[in-house]
């Protein structure tokens, strides 16, 4: 028996991390168009209702065109900056092999997963994306619905299609963007947390340099300890 039909994982901080506990948008803002306050004005605006999601993927995206970032660049920053996280691959395969579906709920770049974790395979991944023509400029992108509050609505939509019941759903992410989905999946991990909220609402507060920290949780659907 398993506590679990669907695991989804959030990326950024969760299955990849960063020394100073960025994002890819924050290093990729940061190497490109300016420093920190880039970011952090945009979220605020978006959080304010004075920008969409949508425009602020825009806005980020562009400003690496406009800087003259090619996939290459993009590519050079991301594995510079982010590593995956210890026991990744270990993780998603164990899940894998109990025939549990492994989701990726994220607003993070497709990119970081194509860099940085290409020879994972997750069942599904709704991420935002970006793509490049032959000669890897960039061509184009797609921003996520399934961010923020779209998280919840990704996850209600993928276990009606499933026939999974949400009790047998569980997420592992760590920031505030988590909130929404965290609030609906059957189990909530928060792997190393960056948010307080977060971690108050959680099933389980995992901390640690090891993802598989988190598997007696989604396995036996326990908080650490019982």
């Amino acid at each position: 028996m398993r506590a679990f039909d669907l695991v989804a994982f959030d990326v950024d901080g969760t299955l990849v991390t960063h020394s100073d506990r960025k994002t890819v948008w924050e290093v990729l803002n940061r190497r490109f168009t300016g420093d920190d306050t880039v970011n952090e004005e945009r979220h605020r605006r978006v959080r304010e209702g004075r920008m969409s999601y949508e425009e602020w993927v825009s806005l980020d995206i562009q400003g690496w065109f406009d800087a003259g970032a090619d996939r290459d660049a993009l590519t050079a920053a991301i594995r510079e900056e982010l590593q995956t996280v210890g026991g990744v691959r270990e993780t998603v395969e164990t899940l894998r092999n109990l025939g549990i579906r492994v989701v990726v709920l994220s607003g993070t770049l497709d990119l970081v997963l194509s860099t940085l974790l290409a020879d994972v395979r997750f069942d599904e991944v709704y991420a935002n994306r970006i793509g490049f023509d032959d000669r890897g400029a960039i061509a184009g992108w797609t921003a996520t619905p399934f961010d923020l509050e779209g998280k919840a609505v990704a996850l209600q939509a993928i276990a009606a299609r499933e026939s999974i019941a949400l009790a047998r759903c569980a997420f592992v992410g760590d920031s505030r963007n988590d909130l929404a989905v965290a609030r609906i999946a059957g189990f909530t991990v928060a792997f190393n947390p960056k948010c307080a909220e977060l971690a108050a609402v959680a099933d389980a507060v995992v901390e640690g340099p090891d993802l598989r920290a988190v598997l007696p949780c989604l396995l036996d659907g326990a908080r650490p300890g019982r």
